[in-house]
């Protein structure tokens, strides 16, 4: 207790008399700050997608991460990221990385501040705040996925700290509403987008299969998903064990980093209980998700959690038909038996029966696919994504 008390002076006497920033149109510099970028994720990719476009339009933008080691292909954006480690957000070393934050605020002149995740949007915040950074957004992707009973409580005391909170679906939205006390007039929807341009083209579904590895003249039925327990990877094996069945020849793909080498310890035993070795393909982190997404037949994701799943409207974008489980915000895009088909968690006797129905009548998927992609065009671009943060980010610094 004694440390918490000396370290909370210690905040409370470097933040003394911050210098203000003040927020207006011809101020445009923001901070995106994150709490981890060694796994790449939806999250992290459309934060970067965003920091790009909004370089374009006039905005200077800067990248705080508090875990060592990011992933090579966080480089690969056009980008500064900063890397900031801390282990504890109420130690020593939190102290020197608020001062280091407070010396960029002031050296780049911030005006907005954007926080992803929990020690982004708790510790992250609260120096903002103290550093003079007086327009904050957080940036919410889940519906609590990690949050411990202390967070619950921090979300709440941190939550007049935030001038906007964008949620990724209406759901999101509302579950942080109701846990966090945010009052509407703060809560933002703004659906993630894809880069249509990168689905536009044709390839060759051959010569792509021979790329990843995957047989030819085969059905081809393909998740992209981190390998944790939450994406539901294991339903996805039992759904395959059943297909199988019918469907012998047929190739299931699996798509995403190793982020929890037990879990794929659990699943490749499992394949090998179910007689699903020369069937299923662990692919790892792929970088060309288009050609994958257009060289497969069906799509699925069985997530037992989501907020907005990016895959599913890319999938969309790539004409594949789709099957995911209804959680989270993807019933907001996918409706049943029009753009694709739910299917209840954990309940891997309907998606297989679904993607028998699919294979046993091809157009049934045809149909879907042309409604799916024109949604996706209308409201799901990356385009949309951005306009809709910089009308926020405008009326902010107007403000």
């Amino acid at each position: 207790m004694t440390s918490l008390i000396n370290n909370a002076l210690t905040m409370r006497k470097m933040t003394s008399s911050p210098r203000k920033v003040h927020g207006s149109t011809s101020n445009r510099s923001i901070l995106f700050l994150i709490d981890q970028l060694t796994e790449m994720g939806g999250a992290e990719r459309m934060m970067f997608e965003l920091a790009n476009r909004l370089k374009k339009m006039g905005y200077t933008v800067s990248v705080i991460t508090f875990r060592e080691n990011p992933s090579p292909e966080a480089y690969t954006y056009d980008t500064e990221v900063i890397v900031l480690p801390i282990r504890s957000c109420l130690s020593w070393q939190a102290i020197g990385v608020a001062r280091k934050i407070r010396q960029i605020i002031r050296e780049r002149n911030i005006a907005i501040a954007q926080t992803y995740f929990e020690s982004s949007d708790l510790f992250g915040a609260v120096v903002c705040r103290l550093s003079g950074v007086r327009k904050i957004c957080s940036s919410r992707r889940d519906m609590g996925l990690l949050r411990t009973r202390k967070h619950m409580l921090l979300y709440r005391l941190c939550t007049p700290l935030y001038s906007r909170v964008f949620a990724v679906s209406k759901r999101v939205a509302g579950w942080h509403q109701q846990q966090d006390a945010i009052v509407p007039q703060k809560m933002e929807v703004i659906y993630n987008g894809v880069y249509l341009a990168t689905y536009n083209h044709h390839i060759d579904r051959d010569r792509a299969r021979k790329a990843f590895g995957i047989p030819l003249g085969v059905p081809v039925v393909t998740t992209i998903a981190n390998i944790n327990p939450w994406k539901g990877l294991d339903v996805f094996l039992e759904t395959a064990a059943i297909v199988h069945i019918q469907h012998p020849e047929i190739a299931f793909v699996i798509a995403g980093d190793k982020t929890d080498m037990e879990h794929y310890q659990v699943l490749q035993s499992r394949v090998q209980e179910l007689g699903l070795s020369s069937n299923v393909f662990f692919l790892g982190r792929v970088s060309d998700v288009p050609s994958l997404l257009m060289c497969s037949d069906i799509f699925t994701l069985l997530s037992r959690t989501e907020g907005f799943p990016n895959v599913v409207i890319e999938a969309m974008a790539a004409r594949v038909p789709v099957i995911a489980t209804d959680v989270g915000g993807t019933s907001e895009v996918v409706t049943d038996g029009v753009t694709g088909y739910l299917v209840p968690c954990e309940d891997h006797l309907t998606a297989a029966a679904t993607v028998l129905s699919l294979l046993s009548f091809p157009p049934r998927g045809d149909r879907l696919t042309s409604t799916a992609r024109a949604l996706v065009e209308k409201q799901f671009s990356i385009e949309t994504m951005v306009q809709r943060h910089v009308e926020v980010y405008d009326a902010l610094l107007s403000a």
